[in-house]
Parts: C-alpha cells; sequence; structure tokens
C-alpha cells in the first residue's frame, strides 16, 4: 500500500481520532520547533505534513502566513475548522508539489519520514525555498531508542501475526534515523548549514487516567496501533490486558508517560 491509500485509509481515521492526544504527545516537539523556527511574523511558511493543523494554528498565532500541505483527506478536514480559513491548506505531496512563490521557511513536525525517495523530496522542498530560505523539521531516531513505541509493541508481538520487517529505510516513521544518512540525503538535496540535534522528551500517552487511558491510545497510533488493525476483537481484549500491564509499569498520579527520540533537524537553501 502506498502513502496516499494507507493515510486516506485507517491509518488517518485513527490519527484524525486521535488528535487532541497526538498532539499532547508531540508538545515537546511542538515547542522545539517553535523555538528553532525564530520569530515567524510575516513569513511565508509551509507546514509540511501538517496534519490535523496544530502547527498551522501556532505558526497563524505568531503572524506567519502560512501553507500547510498533506496527503490524509480527513486530518485535512479538521486541519481547516481548526485554521478558519486562515491558512491555505492543500491536499498535496510535498514531495511533488511546487508553489508559484517561494517560501522563507519550511517547517514539519515527523511530516517528512514518508518520501518514497527522501532525496528528491528534499531537493523538492528546497526548491520551494527562496535562496537563503529555512527549513526545521523534527524527525524520529531509531525505534530502538524510542520506549513509547517499543513498549506496545513488545507486549502485543506474540499476538499479531508475523510478518516480513521492512525494507531498510521504507517510508515510516523511522526512515530517517540514521544521522549520516540523513545528513548526507539533506546535503545532496541542496542544503547547507545542516545541523542534526538529538531532542529526548518523555512522551505523554495518558494525562489521566492511568494505564487504561494509555491502552485506548497505544492501540490506535504506533507500532502496535498498526500491528492490531487487522486483529480480531478476542485478540483485542488479550492485547489490550497486556497493555495494560506493560504500561502500568510507567504509571504515575494517573499520567503514563514513555521515553521518546528525534532528531531536531535544519538545514538552509544557499543564496
Amino acid at each position: 500500500m502506498n502513502q496516499i491509500e494507507y493515510w486516506n485509509g485507517r491509518a488517518g481515521e485513527r490519527w484524525t481520532a486521535q488528535r487532541d492526544n497526538l498532539d499532547r504527545m508531540l508538545s515537546s516537539c511542538t515547542a522545539a520547533l517553535r523555538e528553532r523556527a525564530g520569530p515567524v511574523a510575516g513569513l511565508r511558511l509551509l507546514d509540511i505534513g501538517c496534519g490535523t493543523g496544530e502547527t498551522c494554528a501556532v505558526w497563524l498565532a505568531e503572524q506567519a502566513e502560512v501553507t500547510g500541505l498533506d496527503i490524509s483527506r480527513a486530518m485535512l478536514a479538521v486541519a481547516r475548522s481548526r485554521t478558519e480559513g486562515k491558512a491555505l491548506l492543500l491536499e498535496a505531496d510535498a514531495s511533488r508539489w511546487r508553489a508559484d512563490q517561494p517560501f522563507d521557511l519550511a517547517v514539519s513536525r515527523f511530516g517528512v519520514m514518508f518520501f518514497d525517495d527522501p532525496q528528491s523530496g528534499f531537493a523538492n522542498i528546497a526548491a520551494n525555498l527562496r535562496p537563503g530560505g529555512r527549513m526545521v523539521f523534527c524527525c524520529w531516531r531509531s525505534l530502538a531508542e524510542n520506549p513509547w513505541a517499543t513498549v506496545p509493541i513488545e507486549a502485543v508481538r506474540d499476538l499479531v501475526p508475523d510478518s516480513p520487517p521492512p525494507a531498510p529505510f521504507a517510508p515510516g516513521p523511522f526512515a530517517l534515523a540514521d544521522r549520516e544518512r540523513l545528513a548526507g540525503i539533506l546535503s545532496r538535496a541542496g542544503f547547507v548549514e545542516v545541523t542534526l540535534e538529538p531532542l529526548d522528551f518523555p512522551a505523554c500517552m495518558a494525562s489521566e487516567g492511568g494505564a487504561r487511558a494509555a491502552v485506548e491510545f497505544v492501540m490506535q497510533v504506533g507500532p502496535a496501533g498498526a500491528a492490531l488493525a487487522e486483529v480480531g476483537p478476542e485478540t483485542r481484549a488479550r492485547a489490550a490486558e497486556r497493555l495494560e500491564s506493560a504500561l502500568s509499569l510507567h504509571e504515575h498520579d494517573g499520567q503514563v508517560r514513555l521515553s521518546a527520540a528525534a532528531w531536531m533537524v535544519t538545514g538552509v537553501r544557499p543564496a
């Protein structure tokens, strides 16, 4: 299944339904993006993989002129409601779409790991920037460094059908985890002054309701959510029990937090 089909199917529906939980989980990255973007008032800003629009709303509040791209119709519908017509939101593939006028800044919160050809995709992003324009994005580091993903999937691994491992660097959440490979992709795509800084943060899987509430979340998103998408009700019930037991080890005062590891990446199109 290609990425457009995937994000316009159950994945897009699940992420749309879990938008508030996802925004809370990724709040540390949102804050880091804001810090690295710096003042954006008056800038033409391209938000890549804008999803349900939280980051678009952030840039609008800081007086940027915002264009958001995403391939999920369901998520864009929420983003349009959220931004009240103040942003230009387009159903488009950022690896191919070209703007009529260049942007000052391209940003993305976990929206750039799904390109079929990352080097071509990032070259297209560079082409949408003015000379001297900047790019700032976050992407996941390796699966092994992200307990928010590994703890749930390990709890249910023997309950889900075996599937062949994905091809190395196949489009997906952890496709850009390798630091040297990512730096090389960006340099060959035409970016200079490329920096990759590790960002470690607590991913909130439930802000209240403890492990039971966290179970509902992780059964919809992440590797565990994807693995459980096609199983029957009996297996889902067993998986929920396993997940509640595993997540209860990370519960404190009704909250469940697991470690997360990302790259904060910046680059510049040469002037």
